[in-house]
């Protein structure tokens, strides 16, 4: 019985992290050629043969903005070359349930169901009526006579399958999770579809694998931020989104930019007269109302319009001085037709303005608000209600006077305003974090809910990262969820926002950085959404613990431990005299291992080295050892190595691998393309040679596209191990801070290697380094770790030498050791590094870095 409740409390964790994630997999349809499509096969080694009565469920969606949505959603083939289909009809909207060659059922679904939420299908085979019976969301659809016995199995797919006589290419795109197959009423295979890379799916109940072709699975999309665009553009660009077009643009001082989410379009236009100046604080904002996109300039207190007819804008802006209102937030209400502009900063001073610009008579006024005091800010986020008659604004920074020289500090209070009556009231404040934040521009809702979403980030450092939370209005709480985003901030120069795409379901977050020379770089990413929670994150406020969960469970355990008790109490004799003490038994009868327990032993006590043969090193300096442990890495030429790089990142970063024309655009684009097909080739030979000393390997193309593969466990790359505590998306312990450090203090990702296609990944980890790294820190015991705290810290330095988090643990740790003289010395160099880097002093004293 003990064994029954265990699985029971398997099952119930299984249930809580299954519903609490998105998951699944996508099919790729009629977008990709044949051969691109996507295939599931439950039953690639052994047929499910139908015994008994069995019972096939599955839940499924289409995913929108697509063209083409006709094929088979499931095929099932008998033995007896009988054949149940489910296939979707676009040109009569409606779904057909099909036995052999007859048609049994015609059924059609709701498309706001069909596209926004999960159906649940149920095929039945009853062998006593011998029929087979079809329900779609527990409502019987049809059933139809279907003959067959114990000697009946049958193959099961989704989406294509390549089985003669049967063969499918048409499939719709769709979405698939929970697979269940269920026979005389007993769950005997269950596969979530929760996988994250891979070509094979996993039953949990039977560990049994089906096997999937060209997948696309879901859990990372909601997981992971992915790069849509990345380009520079001239002035200080500015950004608007329309939401029910789904199109982000971008305003820069000669042209148009516009991004489609709908159909992933990147089109400019020229602007026929471009603009004198396009002044730095400049703002966009898209009026869903009367669909036009209007760039304003709050000083000069001008709204110019975009006219697509020209194209071009109806106003230009004259000002040359610096912008009072950088970082405001902004939106526009249709409940007074209505710009409003609120808070800023600028001259050594933080704003509380509420500015209101009516579109209908084009005149600016400063509303004087009551009710509760807003605090003047900048930094703060701003999202509205459906109705845009309530904004919500939360966090900022800012101070109570305004000036900037008088306590400023970070706010954490969510202010509603109201259109109505022009007043603010406060709803609740946020416990001050462990480690302070801002936010980006806006807040994102999601529909229906009182749930809210915002990108945070640090204001201390320059390599900063946007982290996204999911909030509620009723609530002080917060959770991370999703990963995070490389974000460069220094202050004015820096600006982040953030979108919701409800048709395509995706986040939209943008980055701009101005540079001095008058550039704009304009990053865009996406995630979809619903995002997923961060595992194991510890920085979540004020959330309620499930303590009905956590009662079930605990009296499961409390169960299982009396059973066991009991059981072994029974069994076991007592021990007298010089009688021989029994052998304490597991589950299994296995002798126990006793328990051991850890120490507070600091995290470089546990490191494992990686060994000297057979590896490849990317962090430091680019070395490869061979089997024997020999240095081979001069071996490489300047190309060779770039190729090797190219290839082995693209295929470990996100799986997919690299194309021959992006290969050919980066190492020969100067060259025709047979020309460089004839390079690559040489080349490539030239790398197989290299790598046939250190192990064994396989580098060649899968889905159109080169990937590297490691054979038999026989080498071992240190960015490979980098990506496993990357994906793991959990809150660091010591285990896991002492295998980064492992891979870390060798150095930086590739520090003494430049190329331009590296620099957004070489970003990407600083980025993640950094911030695991002060998770850990930040709950580490700093007395009991010190010795190894200031190793730790000197890894961080690679990259990022001008940190001061990691001065002041470096520091500090040195003290507590005794050794003033070298936390004196750390100090006095970072002081000067930190001069000849900005060209100003460092603010904080020694005493301050320190503590004291």
């Amino acid at each position: 019985m003990g064994k029954y409740v265990l699985l029971l409390l398997g099952f119930l964790f299984y249930s809580v992290i299954g519903f609490a994630q998105s998951y699944g997999l996508q099919f790729s349809s009629h977008e990709v050629v044949p051969e691109k499509r996507t295939s599931l096969n439950l039953t690639p080694t052994e047929p499910l043969c139908l015994s008994d009565d069995t019972e096939i469920s599955f839940d499924f969606n289409f995913t929108p903005n697509h063209e083409t949505y006709f094929g088979y959603i499931i095929r099932i083939i008998t033995n007896d070359n009988q054949n149940i289909d489910i296939v979707y009809n676009q040109k009569l909207l409606n779904f057909n349930f099909v036995i052999g060659e007859r048609f049994s059922s015609v059924f059609k679904i709701d498309p706001a169901r069909l596209f926004s939420a999960l159906n649940h299908c149920i095929i039945r085979f009853d062998r006593k009526n011998q029929e087979v019976l079809f329900y779609l969301d527990k409502q019987l659809i049809c059933k139809q006579k279907f003959n067959f016995s114990d000697a009946t199995c049958c193959k099961i797919y989704f989406g294509t399958n390549d089985y003669e006589g049967f063969k499918t290419i048409d499939i719709p795109p769709m979405r698939l999770k929970d697979v269940r197959i269920s026979q005389a009423k007993d769950q005997k295979h269950h596969y979530p579809l929760s996988g994250i890379a891979g070509n094979q799916a996993e039953d949990v109940i039977e560990k049994s694998i089906a096997t999937v072709k060209n997948p696309n699975w879901i859990k990372p999309r909601h997981q992971n931020w992915e790069q849509v665009r990345s380009f520079q553009t001239s002035a200080t660009a500015s950004i608007a989104f329309d939401k029910k077009n789904e199109v982000l643009y971008i305003v820069s001082k000669d042209s148009l930019y516009q991004l489609s989410f709908k159909n992933g379009q990147f089109s400019g236009v020229k602007l026929s007269k471009s603009r004198n100046n396009l002044p730095r604080g400049n703002q966009s904002v898209f009026d869903p109302a009367t669909n036009r996109l209007y760039n304003f300039y709050i000083d000069e207190r001008k709204v110019s319009t975009y006219l697509p007819t020209l194209p071009g804008w109806s106003d230009n802006f004259n000002s040359t001085t610096l912008t009072e209102f950088w970082h405001a937030n902004k939106f526009i209400s249709t409940a007074d037709s209505s710009l409003y502009v609120i808070g800023g900063y600028g001259q050594l001073q933080y704003k509380n303005l509420v500015q209101r610009y009516n579109f209908s008579n084009k005149k600016w006024e400063v509303t004087k608000p009551t009710g509760d005091f807003f605090m003047p800010r900048y930094l703060a986020a701003l999202g509205t209600n459906a109705a845009t008659d309530t904004a919500y604004i939360i966090g900022g920074y800012g101070s109570n006077t305004g000036d900037q020289t008088i306590n400023p500090k970070y706010n954490y209070d969510l202010m509603a305003y109201s259109v109505r009556d022009s007043s603010f009231k406060k709803i609740y404040q946020l416990d001050v974090p462990g480690r302070q934040f801002c936010f980006a521009n806006s807040l994102v809702f999601a529909p229906g809910t009182n749930d809210f979403y915002s990108l945070i980030y640090p204001i201390d450092r320059f390599n900063s990262s946007l982290q996204l939370i999911k909030g509620s209005l009723t609530s002080p709480d917060y959770e991370l969820v999703g990963d995070s985003i490389a974000y460069a901030f220094h202050d004015i120069e820096s600006f982040a926002d953030l979108f919701y795409c409800p048709a395509s379901q995706k986040l939209v977050a943008v980055t701009l950085f101005s540079s001095k020379n008058n550039i704009t770089s304009v990053k865009v990413f996406s995630l979809s959404f619903p995002p997923n929670p961060l595992a194991g994150n510890k920085e979540v406020q004020n959330k309620k613990p499930p303590y009905l969960l956590y009662s079930i469970i605990g009296l499961l355990v409390l169960i299982t431990s009396t059973l066991f008790f009991l059981k072994y109490k029974r069994k076991t004799p007592l021990v007298t005299g010089n009688q021989e003490a029994p052998v304490i038994t597991g589950v299994d009868g296995i002798g126990a291992t006793p328990t051991v327990v850890e120490t507070a032993s600091p995290p470089g006590d546990i490191i494992e080295e990686m060994p000297v043969h057979s590896s490849v090193f990317l962090f430091g300096q680019f070395e490869v050892a061979d089997k024997n442990g020999a240095d081979i890495s001069r071996q490489f030429t300047p190309l060779v190595k770039e190729l090797f790089l190219l290839i082995l990142i693209y295929t470990y970063k996100d799986g997919k691998g690299i194309s021959s024309e992006k290969l050919y655009e980066i190492l020969w684009n100067d060259k025709p393309v047979k020309d460089a097909r004839n390079n690559f080739s040489v080349n490539i030979v030239k790398l197989k040679a290299i790598l046939d000393k250190v192990g064994e390997y396989h580098i060649g193309k899968e889905s159109g596209k080169w990937k590297f593969e490691i054979l038999n466990e026989s080498i071992r790359i240190d960015y490979r191990e980098f990506l496993e505590l990357f994906t793991q998306k959990v809150a660091p312990d010591k285990n896991y801070i002492s295998r980064l450090y492992n891979i870390i203090k060798r150095g930086a990702f590739l520090a003494e290697t430049k190329y331009d296609w590296l620099d957004d990944i070489k970003s990407g980890i600083t980025s993640f380094v950094i911030d695991a790294s002060f998770k850990y820190l930040l709950v580490a015991n700093v007395q009991a770790e010190a010795e190894w705290i200031v190793k730790f810290t000197n890894s961080i330095f690679y990259f990022d030498q001008l940190n001061e988090e990691a001065l002041e643990y470096k520091c500090r740790s040195l003290v507590s050791l005794g050794r003033h003289g070298l936390a004196k010395d750390a100090y006095v160099k970072f002081v000067k590094e930190y001069k000849e880097n900005y060209g100003q002093d460092f603010e904080k004293s020694f005493s301050a870095i320190i503590g004291h």
